[in-house]
This record gives structure tokens, sequence and C-alpha cells, in this order.
């Protein structure tokens, strides 16, 4: 008998995000240091655009190659989560892209409060930003906004879901284990 595939809760979303996150700073880290020895060679400055760029991409091939493959990064695989498009077709390496850069600028909205706060405790960082207590605001707002409108949506897809054409599902329990 087959399960029903239900659309993932959030909760087990975060979860997920949590888990590749970590992995993504881990693999981050490895192409910076990879990128040391390089950077006088090329005359690539810290913070450059073009190291900027190879992180993005590194961060980029990393969610689109398990994303390509199965629909499941390692911490959707923990989690039982698995990507798929709208009408149950494979995602493509467009889709991956697109999915990736929406995804960025959602979690870039939904940490900001976390950065302001680091921010405003900071007295060195604090007067260099001066209208950050307006961007965490609006950040929280923004995000409020779009998980709220999760539950208005019968797919429960986020803002990163929608631009893509993409769902999270819930795969069933393995009954083997």
């Amino acid at each position: 008998m087959s399960e029903l595939i239900l659309p993932a809760p959030l909760w087990r979303r975060f979860a997920a995000a949590i888990y590749d996150g970590l992995l993504l700073i881990g693999i981050t880290m490895a192409t910076l240091l990879l990128s040391l020895p390089l950077q006088p060679v090329l005359g690539i400055k810290p913070g450059d655009a073009g190291l900027r760029a190879v992180v993005f991409l590194v961060g980029c091939a990393f969610f689109g190659w398990f994303w390509t493959r199965g629909g499941q990064t390692l911490g959707m695989r923990a989690w039982r989560l698995q990507l798929r498009r709208e009408l149950g077709d494979a995602v493509r390496w467009p889709i991956a892209a697109v999915r990736y850069l929406a995804m960025l600028a959602y979690w870039g909205i939904n940490l900001t409060p976390v950065a302001a706060a680091i921010i405003l405790r900071s007295p060195t960082l604090a007067p260099h930003f001066p209208h950050i207590r307006e961007a965490a605001l609006a950040a929280i707002t923004v995000a409020l906004a779009a998980i709220a409108l999760r539950w208005l949506d019968s797919r429960s897809r986020l803002p990163h879901d929608w631009l893509s054409g993409t769902d999270v599902m819930l795969l069933p329990r393995n009954p083997s284990k």
C-alpha cells in the first residue's frame, strides 16, 4: 500500500536548511582556503567581486547538483524531504539556479533581524549601520508575510518554491526500518 506524500512541514524545512547551511559553510570555507594560494598570483584581494562570484557559484553547484540528482540535499535526506517540480518531473539546472537565487534572497531577508541584533549589541559596529533597526523591521515584516502566504497556499510553498515552480514534499517513512 502506498502512503500519501504531503507538503513538507515548515519545521522540517528549517531543520534541513540548518543541516545544509552548515554543509555550505564548510564548503565555502574550503573554497576560500583553496583560493588563498591563488589570490596573490591572480591579484585577487579579499572581498573581491570575483571571489564572491566563485563562492556564489560553488553554492549554486552544491545545491544544484543535489536537486538535479534525486531532489534531495543531505539535510533534506535526513529529514525525508524531496524537491519536485510542480508536475512531478525532475528538477533541471536552470530551475535549480532560479531556486538557489530566490532561496538566497529569502534567507537573506530572514537572517537580517539576527544580523541587526548582533550589530546593535556591538559598540564598534552599530555606528556604521544607522538604519539597521528599520532594515530589521522591514525584513521581519517580509518574512512574516512570506510565512503567512505559505499557509494560504494549497501546497504550502515558500517564495523560492513559487518562483522556481517546485514543491518540497515529505516522503513517507521507510516501513522496512
